[in-house]
């Protein structure tokens, strides 16, 4: 699989626990559920979930031989701009690339599913998005819930987040479920899950090398 022209840059989103165990991020990322055993008893933390898939891909993707860059840090929540200037400046290196952030939402409570965003209008991410989406369908079926757009003719939300509109490659944001919502949290602490949602990625990456 190793093409020598193309890398993936992955961005785990927001921060996660320092070496002291402090979480170094939004409050708005983390949520206390009222039972449950998430990343520090019943307390659900965004970055610390973000960073295990985005490990786990990036393993998937060394495996294979397929050049990736995590831009996001270990723990520091570093600034979005900072995470996208790595990523333009590497990417000088290739001929093509992709750039994949990994989140997981949160909604209120009662909001539930899966949704990918690209920036407004047609681009060359609203193909990488359609192929992801039907990546998370085959793998993960109705074992989770979807929330596509319905406003178009494709399932991708859209939204001008800055690591969407300011890459120099084609750009998907990944909102994986609801971390404040108890199935969806429960889900996500599901390492078969967690396994299914990192394999998606590495098809989708295959998929888009091959065109």
């Amino acid at each position: 699989m190793v093409k020598e022209d193309f890398c993936v840059f992955l961005d785990a989103g927001h921060g996660s626990l320092d070496k002291n165990g402090n979480y170094v991020t939004a409050p708005s990322k983390q949520f206390e559920h009222a039972k449950g055993t998430f990343h520090k008893g019943k307390w659900f933390f965004e970055g610390v979930w973000n960073r295990v898939l985005t490990n786990r891909v990036a393993a998937k993707l060394n495996n294979l031989g397929i050049a990736n860059i995590i831009v996001s840090h270990e723990y520091v929540d570093i600034s979005l701009e900072y995470r996208v200037d790595m990523a333009n400046w590497y990417h000088k290196n290739f001929k093509n690339g992709l750039y994949i952030s990994n989140h997981s939402n949160a909604g209120g409570g009662s909001a539930r599913g899966f949704e990918v965003y690209t920036t407004p209008g047609k681009t060359a991410s609203d193909e990488v998005a359609e192929m992801h989406w039907n990546n998370v369908k085959d793998l993960l079926g109705n074992r989770i819930a979807y929330r596509p757009d319905g406003s178009d003719s494709d399932n991708d939300r859209e939204a001008n987040f800055y690591v969407l509109k300011r890459t120099a490659m084609p750009a998907i944001l990944v909102e994986h479920l609801f971390f404040d919502n108890f199935e969806d949290a429960s889900l996500l602490m599901d390492d078969e899950i967690v396994e299914r949602f990192a394999e998606a990625q590495v098809r989708t990456v295959i998929q888009y090398m091959k065109k």
